[in-house]
């Protein structure tokens, strides 16, 4: 399996999200062979949707887990694992930093 196969997930259902939800995303980048990290990205997108995903792990198993759907700066629909796959660099070339993206869901703040 190569590090693209784990991205191939399947969305198996999905459904809208109620308005006020949205999730942080983060651009990770961590120098190897040292302890520099840095913050390369980060933005907030609102939740449109929440998705059942067949994600794919390295040893080949697949599990079902919840993913938010939310609209980016671009105007794209993204879910996160497809979102992981187009933002990451896990294995980089020598010298460039590993690349990791992170997402925290945050709930409607009640007003």
């Amino acid at each position: 399996m190569t590090d693209d196969d784990r991205f191939e997930n399947e969305i198996l259902s999905m459904t809208t999200a109620p308005p006020g939800w949205t999730v942080r995303v983060q651009i990770n980048a961590h120098k190897p062979g040292t302890s520099e990290r840095w913050v390369e990205e980060e933005d907030v997108f609102p939740v449109v949707g929440w998705a059942i995903v067949a994600c794919r792990y390295r040893d080949g198993c697949v599990s079902n887990k919840v993913e938010p759907v939310f609209l980016t700066s671009a105007g794209r629909l993204e879910h996160e694992s497809l979102y992981r796959w187009q933002y990451s660099e896990l294995e980089p070339k020598a010298g460039q930093p590993r690349i990791t993206v992170s997402f925290e869901i945050r709930a409607p703040s009640a007003a």
